[in-house]
């Protein structure tokens, strides 16, 4: 035997049902190598803690919420490193796989699955927490407040299954049509660097973004900072007057835009404004951010 214990999590309807069969696939590889294997279909908070007893890796299938949620379960909360954790994308964005370099394709991946675990090249990330009155929860790669959010709160008031990049189609078009830009104040490390006003703002650990332009473009993951960048926003023509120097990648040299780094955010506002982490609704404003004690180890394939 290896002395590998390792703990598939599968998001089962993830890649349109490829999940569960993937999943299963990896887990007869995995025997077949010597090493003892498990798959976990259910949440990952809902899995028995005696599965998880004596694991040396975990492998996250799904997206980037799946992968939150993994990463929050065998990091206790992100009380420590954890064992370490191969993502396998297949959700929609796959932000971390983009950012990892990970790029694990069906094809051949029992092998190079095998060969990343084998080889241990192990890359330890920063992890951040955010609270609202209505949850607290970690984070790996970024929040949106503002348009942002709305969108996200609104495809999962409708959503039913596995949803791609045309499944936010109709939540975008319908949200931006109606959308009122709110008032909002951003405190970074215990400054205002934005004063009560209309606007939108992300705070993120990576330079990647479901949109494919960075939005972050000076952030770094291993940096124990948070970038934070918010445009001034009163109506649907400024959001597209940034995205146009977004695509050009200087949106955040634009005059009045603010990007700064920090350990600690607070974003309030006159009215509560949707905010969503990592691609999931994460409640209302006010909400605050900060860096959390421990980093998080992930698997990558050898180079």
């Amino acid at each position: 035997m290896s002395g590998q214990r390792v703990v598939i999590f599968a998001n089962p309807i993830a890649g349109r049902g490829k999940g569960r069969v993937l999943a299963e696939k990896l887990r007869d590889r995995f025997e077949r190598e010597g090493w003892e294997a498990v798959t976990a279909f259910e949440r990952p908070d809902e899995v028995n803690s005696t599965i998880l007893a004596g694991m040396t890796a975990a492998v996250a299938i799904g997206g980037d919420g799946t992968l939150r949620s993994v990463v929050e379960r065998v990091t206790d909360g992100g009380e420590n490193e954890g064992p370490g954790v191969l993502v396998v994308p297949m959700g929609t964005a796959n932000l971390m796989g983009r950012h990892l370099g990970v790029g694990l394709g069906v094809k051949g991946l029992e092998e190079r699955a095998v060969a990343a675990i084998s080889g241990r090249r192990v890359v330890k990330l920063d992890v951040w927490k955010i609270r609202s009155a209505q949850s607290e929860q970690m984070f790996l790669l970024m929040v949106g407040i503002g348009l942002d959010g709305e969108i996200v709160h609104a495809l999962d008031r409708v959503r039913k299954g596995p949803i791609g990049f045309a499944s936010y189609v109709i939540p975008a078009f319908g949200t931006l049509a109606g959308y009122r830009f709110h008032a909002i104040e951003v405190e970074v490390d215990g400054r205002v660097v934005w004063p009560m006003g209309p606007a939108v703002a992300f705070a993120g650990n990576v330079k990647e973004y479901g949109t494919g332009f960075p939005i972050l473009p000076l952030a770094r993951s291993d940096d124990e900072l948070l970038d934070v960048c918010v445009l001034p926003a009163k109506s649907a023509t400024d959001l597209i007057e940034h995205a146009v120097a977004m695509v050009a990648g200087e949106h955040h040299l634009r005059e009045g835009v603010v990007y700064v780094k920090g350990k600690g955010v607070r974003v309030r506002s006159k009215e509560r404004v949707a905010v969503q982490t990592d691609g999931d609704p994460a409640g209302w404003t006010p909400v605050e951010m900060e860096l959390m004690k421990t980093r998080v180890g992930f698997i990558v394939p050898p180079t």
